[in-house]
């Protein structure tokens, strides 16, 4: 197997555990809010902040990938995670 093929199956892989980590932290913020009802302006901003420190998070996945290039089949691998991670816990 070539560099280059490694290279991108490890990239894979990251961004596949980032999407699957996101989805994971979605489901734990989305649980809190319904335990603990905030109102309107407090749910707002911690949507904010949930999502800022998603693109965090994200951006150093991404960088620590490939350097902070958006791939193809880097954008595949986080959607995929975030999908199964979603389908899996749905169905339990």
């Amino acid at each position: 197997m070539s560099l280059l093929i490694q290279e991108q199956v490890v990239s894979f892989f990251i961004m596949f555990f980032c999407g699957a980590g996101i989805a994971m932290l979605r489901k734990l913020f989305k649980s809190y809010q319904s335990e603990f009802n905030p109102s309107g302006i407090i749910a707002a901003v911690q949507e904010i902040l949930f999502w800022i420190i998603s693109a965090l998070i994200t951006s150093a996945f991404l960088y620590y990938a490939s350097y902070g290039a958006v791939t193809l089949h880097g954008v595949a691998a986080f959607t995929l995670g975030a999908f199964l991670w979603y389908n899996i816990r749905k169905s339990r």
